[in-house]
């Protein structure tokens, strides 16, 4: 799944001073969490579910939007076959009845046109993580870990790009969800 770039970061540069006198045998580093720190896309939906039950999006009578318990497929191609009959195959329809009656229905097309785009954009962003079921191995990266202890230091801060001190819950609710609400969803 996903990793938070800062980690990344800290690799990079802990691999940097680490080997800057001398190259590395191995200089492959999977910085991942998928052996140590697993977040499974079950936890993302429940995260998405509840950040959005607290904090809902608002619409554009000022209310907010009510979300329902999402529904959890294993695969992509169960995903898009559940996309195209709940969303894809209605809004072909409205479509059609939009053009019979003169286009009077037009804006609510334009709205949920807007609405799968953007269900869209989301699902192929997500598409190559989601339903990824291999666990990298992380062995150099461990390695590396060990060897930068006492290492290089920002501000006086050991580098941290160790999977297993994520906390998944407040890392997606409070960082990576209000990131996609604010830079994301326009």
């Amino acid at each position: 799944m996903q990793i938070p770039a800062d980690m990344v970061i800290n690799c990079v540069i802990a691999a940097i001073f680490i080997h800057s006198k001398q190259p590395p045998k191995n200089f492959i580093y999977h910085v991942s969490s998928s052996l140590r720190n697993p977040l499974k896309y079950c936890d993302i939906s429940k995260f998405c579910h509840s950040y959005f039950k607290k904090t809902p999006c608002i619409n554009q009578n000022g209310k907010p939007i009510v979300i329902s318990n999402p529904c959890l497929v294993n695969s992509f191609v169960a995903f898009d076959i559940y996309i195209k009959v709940t969303h894809v195959l209605p809004l072909k329809v409205l479509s059609l009845v939009n053009k019979i009656c003169h286009h009077s229905f037009q804006d609510v097309y334009d709205k949920k046109s807007r609405k799968l785009r953007m269900m869209h954009r989301l699902a192929t962003l997500y598409k190559p993580y989601v339903y990824f079921k291999f666990v990298f191995d992380d062995k150099n990266t461990e390695i590396l870990r060990m060897a930068a202890k006492g290492g290089p230091k920002m501000d006086n801060v050991e580098l941290n790009f160790d999977p297993t001190t994520i906390d998944w819950i407040e890392y997606m609710m409070n960082i990576h969800i209000p990131g996609l609400v604010k830079y994301q969803m326009k």
